[in-house]
């Protein structure tokens, strides 16, 4: 009989002790930045282990060491559950995210701080209705700090010294801005800017600060033209397949945006701007020539850049979406967090 209760108590305690693990959900987080990047070590990462402390270890996130496939592939990557979770750039994919390009507009803010939790609470009351993330839960939504132009051999005091350059883009409104300004937009992946810069088949680049030294910019670039405000942003997700969501219980999807959405948001661009910060710091001791466009060079900016808030906004009033309204409450946010200033 002692025996027998002593096999129970024995089985009781092993339940005990290996219930965790055996409840344990892993999820896996696709990845295509080098461990190195800001993006992936500073933010990505960090919040993946906030996930795993905010369940009490119930879900775990691994982060791939290799990618799955090309960055533009991986939203798909999260809709088929090829990878749980996927981060991004909305206009990777141009096309089909539209309402994600209202925060890409020129002149926002100058701290991805600030855009990145007005961002989130703007797609929280206007753009999530347009579904654009459709197979998926949208975890978080952010920008990086404000993208600027940065060239070789060229006067930027007067912007019409830019007319006809040739300029690497990425896409969205960043390309946008630079046909409205006369430029000859040079689209190749990133990894071949540093080359087409060097040699002379590009003029320039637009970029974020943090941007120019990562990839060695810095080296082959003499001024930047570093507008109020941005000349545009780039806008990220971080999302999880739905169905991988719905199969976690509600206890964990609230722990999961308890340090998602608005903190996420606020934690990301945090460390975007100082990302930035040391980028300036860097360049300015590469002897990078910052040209501040005067009132009268703004004034041409903003002429020249209104017919791409015109279009866009059309675009995502298409959608379904308050545009005007979405815009509104974005600078009224940004206004506030930024203090009035």
């Amino acid at each position: 009989m002692l025996r027998v209760l002593g096999g129970l108590l024995a089985a009781v305690l092993f339940s005990f002790v290996h219930s965790p693990a055996e409840a344990q959900t892993t999820l896996r987080v696709a990845n295509w930045l080098p461990p190195s990047h800001p993006l992936i070590a500073k933010i990505i990462r960090p919040w993946t282990e906030q996930v795993t402390k905010a369940t009490e270890g119930r879900v775990k996130m691994q982060v791939l060491d290799s990618p799955l496939g090309p960055p533009p592939a991986h939203f798909d990557f999260a809709v088929n559950r090829i990878a749980d979770v996927t981060y991004g750039v909305h206009n990777y994919t141009p096309g089909r995210f539209v309402v994600t390009e209202l925060p890409e507009l020129p002149f926002l803010a100058n701290k991805s701080e600030h855009l990145s939790v007005a961002y989130w609470r703007v797609h929280e009351k206007f753009l999530a209705k347009a579904n654009e993330h459709a197979g998926t839960k949208v975890l978080s939504v952010f920008t990086h700090g404000p993208g600027q132009l940065w060239t070789r051999k060229l006067d930027l005091k007067s912007v019409d010294n830019i007319k006809g350059a040739k300029i690497r883009i990425g896409g969205g409104v960043a390309q946008d801005v630079a046909s409205a300004l006369g430029m000859v937009p040079v689209q190749v992946p990133v990894t071949q800017a540093y080359e087409i810069l060097s040699s002379g088949v590009a003029d320039g680049i637009q970029f974020p600060a943090e941007s120019v030294p990562f990839f060695n910019i810095h080296k082959v670039v003499d001024s930047g033209l570093v507008v109020d405000g941005g000349l545009y942003n780039v806008s990220f997700y971080v999302v999880m397949n739905q169905a991988a969501w719905d199969s976690l219980s509600k206890k964990d999807q609230e722990a999961i945006m308890g340090v998602s959405g608005e903190k996420l948001a606020l934690h990301a661009g945090k460390e975007w701007d100082a990302a930035d910060a040391a980028a300036y710091k860097a360049m300015e001791a590469g002897k990078i020539n910052i040209v501040r466009p005067d009132a009268k060079n703004m004034a041409i900016l903003r002429e020249r850049l209104k017919p791409v808030e015109d279009t866009k906004l059309k675009e995502i009033a298409a959608k379904g979406v308050d545009a005007k309204g979405a815009l509104t409450m974005l600078q009224e946010e940004l206004k506030k967090l930024s203090g009035g200033k």
